[in-house]
């Protein structure tokens, strides 16, 4: 049995700790034991634990933590050692950075999951540092893109998309008790957007199209299945409420909060969409097509990669409220039309997108490094050099917060 040592900086749960919780539900546990290197209390360390996932506490900074962060490679590499690990997989710049100097230290492979999209402006650490990873694995083509250097795309970069549980996901899920809790008819139509509170989301564009909806359609409505976790969307979350009460749609726009039961609420709807700028491997999509539901995203990121224009869905430009409001009035009018999209989405999802597959594929990545190895000299070298030509720099460029993802 193989010890893979996952290392997560995040105590609450979103999209990226949804996914490795599905890939631990799903590991095949005779041949790989995962543990976990990051916050021991939390939403996200207590489902772990349900899982079987040892914790192994460790709480990850700021990369312009010097001290902390010698600290981190040092404890990583302890836990390294008394576990076992064959491997080392970590979920972000916060964590790829120590988890990648530690497993270099000790001659292991190291995993970079990459989740996100780099934002415009800001230095892309897991392309800077990328010498000290072995693998790549990122969870769109859109994401792997942030990899090419002079037009090539690095061998070590590899797509493993995400995956969606179609049995917890499936069409047959009723969505009844949300809907009556929420004082929504059979005969009202819902439009909804599932996910954190984020000026990157798009919930501003979706309140903005359905201020345009509103007057004409008196049985459609509106519903914001999330909530804010960062300060600054707490801020996002406060204007656009702040937005519906000035607009008159009280009545119109349901804020229904953080929802653990996500598959309930995602039931309940009859349109999912996805207005955000910009998303590396939105797991809404996945959920929603796995329902059933036609979704209507933006034509970015790797949204194009998983919703088929006009076939599961409708795409559309960010921050676009007209064309938003005309994607979801055109859903809206037929109901055979978003029947025939929802049935499709769902045989693209069973083709494409299951989670049995996605953990399949990661597997076999994981085998491949136990069975090659890692080189430990000039990439060792090459990874050391230019971590301390860099170091310097790169607390100055840094964001307020670790990036986040699916």
């Amino acid at each position: 049995m193989h010890t893979i040592l996952y290392c997560h900086h995040y105590s609450k749960i979103s999209g990226g700790e949804t996914s490795l919780l599905e890939l631990w539900r799903n590991l095949d546990r005779e041949k790989f034991r995962p543990i976990l290197a990051g916050p021991e209390y939390g939403p996200f360390a207590d489902e772990a634990r349900k899982l079987g996932v040892k914790i192994c506490p460790i709480e990850f900074g700021r990369l312009r933590q010097g001290v902390l962060l010698l600290k981190n490679i040092a404890s990583l590499r302890a836990i390294a050692q008394i576990e076992g690990a064959a491997i080392l997989h970590s979920n972000g710049p916060v964590t790829n950075l120590p988890a990648g100097i530690a497993a270099r230290l000790l001659g292991l492979p190291a995993i970079w999951h990459a989740r996100v999209m780099n934002s415009p402006g800001q230095t892309d650490l897991d392309r800077l540092l990328s010498p000290l990873s072995s693998l790549i694995i990122a969870n769109s083509d859109a994401i792997r893109e942030r990899f090419r250097r002079r037009g090539t795309l690095p061998q070590k970069a590899v797509t493993i998309i995400n995956g969606v549980d179609i049995q917890n996901f499936h069409p047959s899920s009723s969505g009844e008790g949300v809907r009556k809790q929420w004082d929504i008819s059979s005969g009202d139509i819902l439009a909804g957007v599932v996910g954190r509170i984020s000026p990157v989301k798009g919930q501003e564009t979706f309140i903005e199209a359905a201020a345009r909806l509103a007057p004409e359609f008196q049985n459609l409505r509106f519903i914001l299945i999330g909530s804010a976790l960062f300060e600054k969307e707490k801020e996002y979350e406060l204007k656009i409420r702040r937005l519906v009460a000035d607009k008159g749609l009280e009545k119109k726009i349901i804020f229904a909060g953080y929802q653990s039961d996500v598959a309930s609420y995602m039931s309940a709807l009859d349109i999912c969409v996805v207005p955000s700028d910009e998303e590396g491997c939105g797991r809404a999509i996945f959920e929603a097509m796995a329902m059933a539901k036609p979704v209507v995203g933006t034509n970015t990121g790797g949204t194009p990669e998983i919703v088929v224009e006009g076939e599961t869905g409708l795409l559309i430009h960010p921050r676009d409220a007209e064309t938003l409001a005309g994607a979801i009035k055109k859903l809206a009018y037929d109901d055979g039309i978003r029947a025939r999209m929802g049935e499709a989405g769902r045989r693209r999802v069973e083709e494409n997108f299951t989670i049995e597959d996605h953990t399949r594929k990661t597997e076999s990545q994981y085998l491949r490094l136990i069975d090659k190895g890692v080189d430990d000299g000039s990439a060792r070298g090459c990874a050391s050099n230019r971590w301390r030509a860099t170091h310097s720099s790169l607390g100055r460029k840094l964001g307020t917060h670790p990036q986040r993802g699916d």
